[in-house]
């Protein structure tokens, strides 16, 4: 099961900044990487890291110039982190006790990279139609097919030809329909 995974493997690599730098470089940085956090070094060790939330709570809510305030004066000074070996399910427990979206992934007490709830949420797949979960390459050697709609909804291959149509939005899934027998219906 994909909480069963070792936490490192949905680890992104990390970016990062000097506490010194401005926050509207910080942001640049952010955007270049699609990044909603970045790691804040201080002679190279990590001193925090600054998120989204901590510009708009300390920076733009405060009308502060992003250009002026400092990185070090508006991070987040106490990141939480889980060792890349601990299995997922520990760690979205302790960002859950701890209130926090994103963990830092550590080896041997070193930072090497990052998560989010959206990262977890991207191999937590769930069938649309059967509502079971669509097993992964990461999970298993014989991973399940699968359809993607493009609203995100997802579908086993064989629920996305017996209902043809996203049951979110209405989009054609498959060309090629699959009729149940009439034992495997609710009406058979």
């Amino acid at each position: 099961m994909a909480l069963d995974l070792p936490a490192g493997k949905i680890a992104r690599p990390i970016i990062t900044i000097d506490e010194r730098s401005t926050v509207v470089d910080a942001s640049k940085k952010m955007v270049k990487n699609n990044r909603g956090s970045i790691i804040v070094t201080r002679k190279g060790a990590t001193v925090g890291f600054l998120t989204e939330r901590d510009v708009l709570r300390r920076v733009v809510a405060k009308s502060l110039s992003p250009r002026s305030v400092k990185v070090k004066d508006v991070m987040s000074n106490t990141p939480i982190t889980v060792d890349k070996g601990r299995p997922l399910r520990e760690a979205i427990d302790l960002m859950n006790r701890k209130g926090v979206r994103r963990m830092l992934v550590t080896d041997k007490g070193k930072i090497v990279g990052v998560f989010t709830l959206r990262d977890i949420v991207q191999y937590m797949r769930i069938c649309v139609q059967c509502g079971k979960e669509i097993k992964s390459i990461l999970e298993t050697t014989a991973p399940d097919l699968f359809i993607e709609c493009e609203c995100g909804s997802r579908y086993h291959k064989s629920c996305a030809e017996t209902v043809v149509n996203c049951v979110t939005c209405g989009r054609t899934l498959v060309s090629n329909v699959v009729y149940p027998e009439p034992s495997e219906t609710f009406a058979g």
